[in-house]
């Protein structure tokens, strides 16, 4: 059995500058050697954050950070060795003056590898992103998508121990993309590099990753994003809720006020065919599926817009048997039970 590639201890980290209010406390995070981990969240969520530290380019001011069983921070040559396994591909990666080929050969020739080899593995990797023949083409002139493969294929070439991408598709058309989705499992496989990639695509995050995290506001949270709320939250004394658009409640049980926000688990909302006029109860609302998406696991994900916007889960065969299909108007509902409030300011006020 594999081990650890990663495996945090009491870590946080908080920007130097003092304007600053974002802590990155992401538990006892362990990212398996091999596999393929999804970072899903909202922005300022600290997916990007994360990954900084993963690649050893930020520095807990708390707590631990082990890679393959090392801690690299106790001495500047661990930290350099990590850095060379451990590569990271930004969101706007920057490319050198040069050629295609001078930006993918360029670590490999800090490295010391020959002039034929060098060659031959960015060769390899440009092939790998669909960007064969491309090498004597000027980095200057390419555009955001074909920028971020070069810079794809450069992290290749390196066949490093964990690759970490900063949404590595953003800029890339849908075909491409999945296309480039394959090439990444496919290096995870070949080489046994652990991967680690942020995405808003909790799509993508499903078809590509063996795990998921979610994150909001710095730290681990069981759900996807999607389904996440805040507002301020009133109460009757028996029950609370918030209105993130007028007119639009979400309920919850106990007594709670302030500015909270919540979750709820995709697997809890439940979807029908509306009869004409009926939205009764709390915690119902009417929507038209705008997305709807099938995994592996022989799940559907089914986005519904509306007032609010929410994903639900739901097996193939119930998808089936309710009728369900894109565009189609729905009645979602899930119970106040379902509501698990993440983060809240201090109001006095016990729930």
């Amino acid at each position: 059995m594999l081990g650890a590639a990663y495996a945090f201890d009491g870590v946080r980290y908080a920007y130097p500058d003092e304007k600053s209010e974002f802590v990155l406390e992401p538990g006892g995070l362990r990212i398996r050697a091999g596999e393929v981990l999804a970072l899903v969240g909202p922005n300022g969520a600290g997916k990007t954050t994360l990954l900084m530290l993963l690649a050893f380019l930020l520095r807990p001011g708390r707590g631990r950070i082990e890679f393959f069983g090392d801690d690299p921070w106790t001495e500047q040559a661990r930290t350099l060795a990590a850095r060379r396994d451990a590569v990271l591909v930004t969101h706007h990666p920057y490319l050198f003056r040069g050629t295609v080929l001078d930006n993918v050969e360029f670590g490999l020739k800090v490295r010391g590898l020959a002039g034929p080899e060098r060659r031959d593995l960015a060769r390899h990797a440009l092939a790998l992103v669909e960007l064969a023949g491309w090498e004597s083409r000027p980095a200057a002139g390419l555009s955001a998508g074909q920028a971020q493969r070069v810079a794809l294929a450069r992290a290749i070439a390196l066949r490093p121990r964990a690759l970490l991408l900063d949404e590595p598709t953003a800029n890339i058309e849908a075909g491409l993309a999945l296309r480039i989705e394959a090439v990444v499992r496919e290096i995870s496989r070949e080489t046994g590099a652990t991967v680690v990639f942020s995405s808003h695509n909790f799509s993508q995050a499903s078809r590509l990753g063996d795990d998921i995290v979610h994150l909001s506001e710095g730290r681990q949270v069981r759900f996807s994003h999607e389904n996440c709320f805040s507002g301020t939250a009133t109460t009757d004394g028996a029950r609370s809720w918030i209105e993130p658009k007028p007119g639009s409640r979400i309920f919850f049980p106990g007594i709670v006020r302030g500015h909270i926000t919540c979750v709820i688990d995709p697997s809890a909302v439940d979807l029908s065919i509306p009869p004409d006029g009926v939205t009764d109860g709390p915690n119902t609302f009417r929507g038209r599926v705008t997305r709807l998406e099938t995994t592996e696991a022989d799940l559907a994900l089914v986005r519904v817009g509306g007032d609010l916007t929410f994903r639900a889960t739901l097996s193939l065969r119930e998808v089936e048997r309710r009728g369900i299909y894109l565009s189609r108007p729905v009645l979602i509902k899930f119970e106040p039970a379902a509501v698990e409030i993440i983060g809240s300011e201090p109001s006095g006020e016990p729930r």
